[in-house]
């Protein structure tokens, strides 16, 4: 499910129309136009980024794999922000559930402002008593996401969030000794499905920012790579539970996960249930959204292998560009 922003409020139409001419404009294929340029913090794990909520600091999450945009009820609470009624319902693994919105007097990303922008409200409990700082506020979700080209330099622990106003293709500024250009679908929450290989295997990936570890479909791993969870090379790591249901968590080394020549070797991936919600153990998700329009891919692409990339996806085009990590991360995109 999808949401609606109202009045034409979202940041994703500021950022769809900012101005860098007609798109036919385009054509004389110029540099990248570079909306801002943002530092992610390298001990988080994931890829949060500052941000401002009118004139207080925050740190988002942003999260490729997520459903909506959302902000906690504890910043909502501390930030004094009213809530209204929402049209949407967001529930989480744990059970718990959310039909709330928030309009944010502003929000700032870098040299980006934009003002009236309705959040989801997030479905995890607000605990008063708990004075431990975030470890962020909120998320960009793909109903912010989709409307930009977001250019991952993990490597630098840099974000560039891009103009969709540019020549097709023509992305990649730094060099690199291989390059894997994969088409790309988007299921109906935004999330961003291709093709790849594990073990020398196609199968379906997800691209997933908010998840730190890789996770694979433990049906998956069964019938398309013979795992055995009682093997000597497999380890349970724990249980997950949700819905009313329990079951166990495991961990195997694969030999690769490759994408037209860009290759990992050696991917620790944890084997999980076939779980609407993707959750993996550990994973500091925003309450870990159910989303009832898709299973489980037959693997989520987490952290653990994302950070050892340069990853550039270009919505508009239906493409993911990507690199080895380091690969002249020192260049930026030229300014336009």
């Amino acid at each position: 499910m999808r949401v609606t922003w109202k009045s034409g409020a979202g940041i994703s139409l500021l950022l769809a129309g900012a101005a860098f001419g007609h798109p036919a404009l385009a054509a004389d294929c110029g540099p990248l136009p570079v909306l801002t340029r943002l530092d992610l913090n390298p001990r988080a794990g994931v890829p949060i980024v500052p941000a401002m909520i009118d004139d207080k600091p925050v740190n988002l999450l942003v999260d490729t794999g997520g459903a909506f945009s959302v902000l906690t009820k504890r910043t909502i609470r501390e930030f004094g922000l009213p809530t209204s009624t929402s049209r949407v319902e967001l529930r989480n693994t744990n059970g718990q559930r959310e039909n709330l919105a928030v309009r944010l007097p502003s929000i700032t990303l870098g040299l980006i402002r934009q003002e009236g922008v309705f959040f989801m409200v997030d479905p995890r409990e607000d605990d008063p008593r708990e004075t431990r700082p975030q470890a962020f506020h909120g998320t960009l979700g793909p109903d912010f996401l989709t409307s930009i080209d977001l250019d991952f330099d993990f490597a630098a622990n840099k974000l560039n969030i891009v103009s969709q106003n540019h020549c097709a293709g023509k992305v990649v500024y730094w060099h690199a000794p291989t390059l894997a250009v994969l088409p790309m679908t988007l299921d109906q929450s935004g999330h961003i499905i291709f093709r790849m290989q594990v073990d020398g295997r196609r199968v379906n990936g997800a691209l997933d920012t908010g998840m730190t570890t890789t996770i694979m479909n433990l049906t998956t791993a069964r019938q398309r790579f013979d795992v055995d969870v009682n093997a000597a090379d497999v380890e349970k790591i724990g249980e997950v539970s949700g819905g009313g249901y329990n079951a166990s968590a495991y961990r195997r080394r694969f030999k690769s996960i490759a994408f037209e020549g860009v290759t990992i070797s050696n991917p620790m991936i944890d084997l999980l249930p076939d779980l609407m919600s993707g959750t993996s153990p550990g994973a500091p998700r925003t309450g870990s959204l159910v989303r009832p329009d898709r299973a489980l891919p037959d693997v989520i692409l987490g952290m653990s292998t994302l950070s050892q990339l340069h990853v550039y996806i270009a919505y508009n085009e239906r493409k993911v560009y990507i690199t080895p990590a380091g690969s002249g991360s020192a260049a930026t995109p030229p300014a336009q």
